[in-house]
């Protein structure tokens, strides 16, 4: 053979193997709508980053039963309607396990997070320990996490960030250093799409929801008990697209929200320890605890036909934060109906309404055995009208709110420490509920 024929059969070679090496490269990524296995043996993806990584539009993961200590990232719209499930409908059996995970040397923030990625849907799976949270997702239009189970997280359960749209459903949030599921910063819309939260179960929470700036939300047909507390829509500073408005609570249980996570006995800290501190004062804001529902500055939610009971503090509140920039933090046109309070006197909340005085056109109406938190100064029809508030009540307008109400509410939230909140409880002991148990952390207050 000649030199010459020599080299044209080398680089024969040298092609095929190089458009081998292409097709090879090529089959590692996804077809649009292609399924994926993951496992630990015998599936072409050990890991579920690896199945993300090779993943486009409309594909689904199948992940099979065992732990997977990993953080799992899905980036940018080449991913959207992304589907990631655990093969079995048991959630138990798929674990993502955040102690010791790791994502490029530092600990694993998430189970798993979605960023920018639209619809996409989580199901079947657990996610526990993680330095953050368990699932989260931002800056999407729709997603669905479904038959989840999310534990002592550091910060929340199921998070959901500047998204438009989406359901959690099916799921079960304890253990979180903040809330069980959230859902924060919704994007003002003309034409609003509805966040749906339904089926839920959470407890031992510091928060069992908590929602910063959140919008069209509906809260509904779920179970929020043992928690400090139950459900805290809120308006603040520290997140876009103030307030927190247009949205419902309905048609949940919300009950025995006693968790006093301050006591050092409590398996739960709170992440963020607080509120932050009233201006001019060493003086730290906590959330209260012993509440079932708090509207902390929102506009035009709607409290209607749940069962709240069993909270030694208050029902549910509404307030004001007269700290926030601007003013946006005043409640208004807020409307507590048609709720059972007190479950029919056998298992009462301390009070069942406390309103801090402040904003305007807060009403109450229909609410079976309510009681109200008096004010010395401000008479109840001006603090608790009747559903439409007549022009001039429910609220003085201002932020503050009625001085005794404020005065009341400020000696509370900053008591110090904060475990001392416990002090003013009105405690008993509570009549059995399904298959719930109250929870009390052991350990004296101080009082």
């Amino acid at each position: 053979m000649s030199r010459s024929m020599g080299l044209r059969a080398g680089t024969l070679v040298v092609a095929v193997a190089a458009a081998a090496m292409l097709v090879s490269a090529g089959s590692a990524f996804a077809k649009k709508g292609e399924t994926l296995e993951v496992c630990k043996h015998g599936c072409n993806h050990r890991t579920i980053q690896d199945a993300v990584d090779d993943s486009g539009k409309k594909a689904t993961i199948n992940v099979h039963p065992g732990t997977y200590r990993e953080g799992v990232v899905v980036r940018g719209h080449r991913h959207d309607r992304l589907t990631i499930k655990g093969t079995k409908k048991n959630a138990k059996k798929v674990l993502l396990q955040g102690k010791n995970a790791r994502v490029e040397g530092q600990p694993a923030q998430n189970g798993i997070e979605g960023d920018h990625v639209d619809g996409l849907r989580i199901l079947n799976m657990t996610a526990s320990n993680y330095a953050a949270n368990g699932f989260h997702v931002h800056e999407c239009d729709g997603y669905l996490m479904k038959n989840l189970r999310a534990s002592f997280n550091r910060a929340y359960g199921l998070f959901a960030f500047d998204c438009v749209g989406g359901r959690m459903t099916k799921s079960v949030g304890f253990g979180q250093g903040d809330s069980a599921f959230y859902v924060g910063a919704t994007p003002t819309q003309k034409n609003p799409e509805v966040t749906k939260l339904d089926h839920l179960d959470a407890h031992e929470n510091v928060l069992g929801y908590s929602g910063t700036n959140s919008k069209y939300v509906k809260i509904t047909k779920s179970n929020y008990y043992n928690n400090g507390v139950g459900i805290v829509p809120n308006t603040l500073d520290s997140e876009p697209f103030e307030p927190s408005a247009a949205s419902v609570i309905q048609k949940n249980n919300i009950f025995w929200n006693n968790f006093n996570y301050f006591l050092p006995a409590s398996r739960v800290q709170t992440v963020s320890n607080g509120l932050g501190t009233i201006p001019g004062t060493d003086l730290t804001v906590q959330f209260p605890t012993g509440v079932g529902v708090v509207l902390l500055g929102t506009d035009s939610w709607i409290v209607r036909n749940n069962n709240i009971f069993g909270n030694f503090k208050w029902g549910a509140a509404v307030l004001s934060d007269p700290f926030n920039e601007g003013d946006q933090a005043i409640s208004v046109n807020n409307q507590f109906i048609d709720n059972q309070m007190g479950r029919q006197g056998t298992d009462t909340n301390a009070v069942d309404f406390f309103s801090q005085g402040s904003g305007s056109g807060n009403c109450f109406s229909g609410n079976v055995s309510s009681t109200f938190d008096p004010s010395s100064t401000m008479p109840d029809a001006q603090l608790y009208p009747g559903c439409p508030a007549p022009a001039g009540t429910g609220g003085n307008g201002n932020s503050t709110g009625d001085d005794t109400q404020f005065g009341d509410l400020a000696g509370y939230v900053t008591s110090d420490p904060p475990q001392k909140q416990q002090c003013s409880w009105t405690v008993h002991d509570h009549p059995s509920f399904k298959k719930y148990r109250p929870l009390m952390v052991e350990g004296d207050p101080g009082c």
